[in-house]
């Protein structure tokens, strides 16, 4: 017998504001869930000391977001001290800071003497820990989002000590089959426990513009052929390879979407920076294709954003890919490999059939991982898992 669910905690260390908007991807499902009528209420403990030593803007203690249909969400950011995950004499310190979050969930949840249908925690660490416990504490179902990329954070701190932090949840939201199976490799959490619901795009902020009206606004050459890379600027995704496999090739303009360290440094580049998370399908429509030759995920959102978009993808052929990318609208490449990096841009700069043939596909694909459907698929499967 399964329990509908009218009342979710969400559990996550981070939520979106206008001045940060970081885990936008949390806030989509959220919003999904309160326009389903189900009343949503996010604890998102905020790390005292990102806000003293790195001087990133604080978040509102608490405060209401109010959905495109006009549904309510409220936000809690109680404060916790995060002790990082530095080794110390053999221990490592992750495990400190995981006590520091759940503590402060626990404050939160006392003052607000908050009653739900369900604990969902958003990646493992720390919030899925935090909703399990939660969940047996107070013998409320629980449930948590494996999105993670790699497993590193859980091996440093214990996967033993972990697995056994997980024992009691009903329930496991992997974003991939390369991270069910990560999970039930490592005997983290039990197969029949885990079901795979790739990331999934709002439809209200990501689709296809005039490609023609979005360059003549963002001031491009109609005729340029352009790439579009969105996501950090770091190793893992991929940005210095992709500026190197663009040197050399005539004709090709790039906008490089984001920000950090390894700057892009190829000629010919339109844009590098951030952009409003409501302005980056412009964007990406303004371009035609999408690279991105990171070296690990959970499920990439920004593939998904830029299928939507209309756009030809060019990434990784790794597994984690196999569930959002088909070989109708993507060329998967080995994502070290310049060369290839490379060729694969210029076949689709010199075949035009081809990329409007993929242009059609992603467009076809990515309306089938609509928020909406991915939110109710979920809510669908927490209430079977209920007992």
């Amino acid at each position: 017998m399964s329990k509908k669910i009218k009342e979710i905690c969400i559990i996550s260390s981070g939520y979106p504001t206008p001045e940060v908007p970081k885990y936008t991807f949390v806030d989509q499902l959220v919003s999904s869930w309160a326009d389903m009528d189900i009343s949503c209420t996010v604890i998102s403990p905020q790390n005292i000391s990102n806000t003293l030593f790195e001087k990133n803007k604080r978040r509102p203690r608490e405060w209401t977001k109010t959905t495109i249909k006009g549904n309510k969400v409220k936000i809690y950011s109680p404060r916790y001290i995060s002790f990082s995950r530095k080794e110390i004499l053999g221990f490592n310190a992750g495990s400190l800071t995981i006590k520091s979050f759940k503590h402060s969930v626990y404050k939160e949840l006392n003052r607000l003497n908050l009653n739900t249908d369900a604990f969902y925690g958003h990646f493992i660490i720390s919030s899925g820990i935090t909703a399990v416990e939660l969940g047996k504490k107070f013998k409320v179902p629980s449930f948590f989002a494996f999105g993670e990329s790699s497993l590193e954070h859980i091996e440093k701190i214990g996967v033993k000590k972990i697995s056994n932090a997980l024992s009691d949840v009903n329930g496991v939201i992997s974003v991939s089959s390369e991270n069910k199976r990560r999970l039930i490799e490592r005997d983290i959490v039990k197969s029949d426990k885990i079901e795979v619901f790739p990331n999934a795009i709002d439809s209200n902020y990501f689709y296809q513009n005039n490609k023609q009206e979005m360059r003549k606004k963002l001031g491009y050459n109609q005729k340029d052929f352009i790439i579009a890379f969105l996501g950090h600027f770091i190793h893992r995704k991929g940005t210095a390879r992709v500026s190197k496999a663009l040197d050399g090739l005539p004709g090709v303009k790039s906008i490089f979407i984001g920000s950090g360290l390894e700057t892009p440094t190829c000629e010919g580049v339109l844009y590098v920076g951030k952009v409003p998370h409501n302005k980056i399908a412009e964007k990406l429509s303004a371009a035609d294709v999408f690279v991105l030759p990171t070296l690990n995920e959970g499920c990439c959102n920004a593939i998904i954003e830029a299928m939507a978009c209309g756009l030809p993808i060019i990434s990784s052929d790794k597994p984690f890919n196999d569930d959002i990318l088909w070989e109708d609208n993507s060329i998967r490449v080995d994502p070290m490999n310049i060369e290839e990096i490379k060729n694969a841009i210029k076949l689709v700069r010199d075949n035009e059939q081809l990329r409007r043939r993929m242009s059609e596909a992603s467009l076809k694909h990515a309306s089938k991982l609509r928020i909406e459907n991915r939110a109710k698929n979920i809510i669908n499967f927490m209430e079977k898992s209920s007992y």
